[in-house]
């Protein structure tokens, strides 16, 4: 009795345990087919063989209705092959923002933007010429006024007549003098005449720049969407490549993860038993199970309608075999066949097109005025104390340079003026029992204006005139020592007028050209020695005729280094004091050259080298022998100063 209770007891311990193993099993086949369902039924991913696609429809089905044997076997194989299982187009890739080098809209948004500035920076308008084909039969297209129909100026009150001839004309018609009307007459026929050709021209004049207007316009716009084309041509070839090698790997990765799941559902299909249900005579049913990889045995008791038993013994071989023994060596032999049922095919086809969102261009409307200046100041100080051995003086020194220019462009005309200006001081701690009147000196005091007016020739050629004028602010000494200044205020003062041709192939660059310029040198101190500076004994002005060039160019030479260059040259075509021709003789230059060594926003070391080359001034020094000579000299000024720059 107590062993009869122990194996009740095991028998029910396993029979609760077999329960709650199978409900575990079968959540998780479930979660299995839930998670497969949905990668192939999701859109996202499409099957890369459509046969093996339905194979798999029919797995699930399997699992959820009745058995293929077949398909199981079929898709054995295809693990076996190692082949893509599933594939993802590559425009329904969720997550392609997400991926390293892929180019977003926002980004592709700022280059569009970017790349209407730089078209046009690069095509400025007034540098397009327009053809003349584009005016072809404009006169038809406006309403002139013709000569026969000058009281059309009236009638539509397109003009007044002026009260001095209403005035003439009503008092010709109250005399009632012929010759008075007549002449009345005339006089407001010659006015109505002027002004139907000012009317006409103003009107050819306004259809002109409408169609000028217009055709820069298109031709930007033009060189515009040429640009942007290339650019989301570009754009979508890199993403395209993008996009592909990083779906390619993300596949791999899936489909090794697929195969997995496709993995555990075979195996829970395989290792799922079927149940045989056997029923006799009395309606007593006894079930056996048949599945994979599991031996057990169970008898089943057959009766006739006199109750006769017979056992029977059913042994598990696999799904699809089973032993019968007969007790009593009673022989049985059946064979049972069931039928296979064809599952209909199941198609999945889902179409996706999606295409880059296009974005919506801003047309930002420019002023033709520019301006721009740049304030830099640099300071430097050295103090020597009286016991310092190897000598010296304390000093301090400061810098301060002004720059600033206003221009005008707009279709074809240009208007350059900018204003560059410079000071510079050194002071020196005086020595004990030294007299000399003052303890600093200039290093650098100059004010240079200029002004250019062009209009554009053609391409990047412009018709231009300028001026140009250069002194200084403060008086000036050839030494601490002298009372006389050498230098001051207007005294040298040049003024240059010029006109020739200017070339602007870039912003880089500037030339201009003048075959004839008229160059006064000024005096006006008379403390001034105006001999120093080519002038007569007594003059205050001198002018020469000649032809003069210029050369600016201004551009960033590597990250935080720019380089800035400004040179003139003037030929004289006259002779000099001494009656010399001077159109032969070297030119006279100024050449002043800037080298821009930016620290940070604010700080920046800069170098500067300003060579002058005058015939008219002259130089004086003391030779090797001590003796005193004046004549012409190139003259050399350099400096290397550290200080703060704003530029606005």
């Amino acid at each position: 009795m107590k062993e009869l209770l122990i194996a009740l007891c095991l028998f029910g311990w396993i029979g609760l345990y077999g329960n709650q193993l199978e409900e575990k099993q079968q959540k998780s086949i479930q979660l299995q087919i839930s998670e497969v369902k949905q990668i192939l039924e999701g859109g996202e991913w499409k099957p890369v063989d459509q046969a093996q696609y339905n194979r798999l429809k029919e797995l699930i089905t399997y699992i959820e209705t009745r058995p293929i044997d077949s398909v199981l076997n079929e898709l054995n194989t295809d693990l076996d092959t190692s082949q893509l299982w599933i594939k993802r187009e590559w425009q329904n890739i969720a997550e392609a923002n997400k991926i390293e080098g892929y180019i977003r809209a926002w980004e592709i948004n700022n280059s569009l933007i970017n790349l209407e500035k730089k078209a046009a920076n690069d095509l400025v308008p007034e540098s397009i010429i327009v053809p003349e084909d584009e005016f072809v039969g404009m006169y038809a297209k406006i309403p002139l006024i013709t000569a026969g129909n000058i009281q059309k100026l009236l009638t539509d009150s397109l003009i007044t007549l002026p009260d001095s001839l209403q005035e003439l004309k009503e008092a010709a018609r109250q005399s009632h003098a012929y010759g008075k009307i007549r002449e009345a007459d005339s006089l407001i026929t010659h006015y109505l005449e002027d002004a139907r050709k000012i009317y006409n021209l103003k009107l050819v004049t306004a259809y002109r720049d409408s169609v000028i207007t217009n055709y820069r316009a298109n031709a930007l716009q033009t060189y515009t969407d040429q640009l942007k084309k290339q650019y989301t041509d570009s754009v979508t070839r890199h993403n395209l490549k993008i996009l592909k090698a990083y779906n390619d790997s993300v596949s791999l990765l899936v489909n090794d993860d697929f195969a997995r799941r496709v993995e555990a559902l075979i195996k829970h299909v395989n290792h799922t038993p079927y149940e045989l249900n056997i029923i006799n005579i009395f309606n007593e049913a006894s079930t056996v199970k048949l599945q994979n990889d599991t031996i057990w045995y169970q008898w089943v008791w057959l009766k006739n309608a006199q109750n006769d038993s017979i056992g029977l013994r059913f042994e598990n071989i696999d799904k699809h075999h089973v032993r019968v023994f007969v007790d009593e060596m009673v022989n049985l032999s059946r064979i049972t066949q069931r039928e296979s049922k064809i599952v209909d095919k199941v198609h999945l086809d889902h179409q996706f097109d999606q295409k880059l969102t296009k974005v919506a261009a801003r047309k930002p409307e420019l002023s033709p005025w520019k301006l721009g200046g740049k304030v830099y100041s640099g300071f430097t100080q050295t103090y020597i104390n009286d016991y310092w051995s190897k000598g010296g003086n304390s000093s301090a020194s400061a810098l301060a340079t002004f720059a600033y220019d206003i221009n005008y462009s707009k279709e074809k005309l240009k208007w350059e003026n900018g204003i560059d200006a410079k000071l510079g001081l050194i002071y020196y701690m005086p020595d004990e029992g030294t007299t000399a009147p003052r303890n600093w000196h200039k290093n650098s005091d100059n004010v240079e204006i200029n002004s250019r007016l062009g209009f554009s020739a053609f391409k990047e050629w412009f018709y231009s005139a300028e001026v140009n004028f250069k002194t200084q602010f403060f008086l000036g000494f050839k030494s601490n020592n002298d009372e006389v200044p050498n230098s001051s205020i207007m005294s040298p003062a040049y003024l240059t007028f010029s006109g020739g041709f200017d070339f602007k192939p870039n912003k880089k660059i500037s030339t201009f050209l003048s075959p004839l310029s008229i160059k006064t040198t000024y005096v006006l101190n008379p403390e001034v020695n105006e001999k120093v500076f080519g002038l007569e004994e007594g003059e205050t002005r001198r002018t020469r005729l000649g032809m003069s060039g210029k050369l600016d160019y201004a551009d960033k030479i590597i990250e935080n280094i720019s380089l800035k260059t400004r040179n003139s040259v003037f030929i004289n075509f006259g002779r000099d004091n001494e009656g010399e021709l001077q159109l032969f003789k070297i030119p006279d230059f100024d050449t002043e050259t800037t080298l821009d060594f930016k620290v940070n926003q604010f700080i920046s070391t800069q170098v500067n080298l300003h060579l002058i080359y005058d015939k008219d001034v002259e130089s004086k020094w003391t030779d090797d022998s001590g003796a005193d000579q004046s004549g012409t000299r190139l003259q050399v000024k350099e400096f290397l100063t550290i200080g703060i720059s704003f530029k606005f």
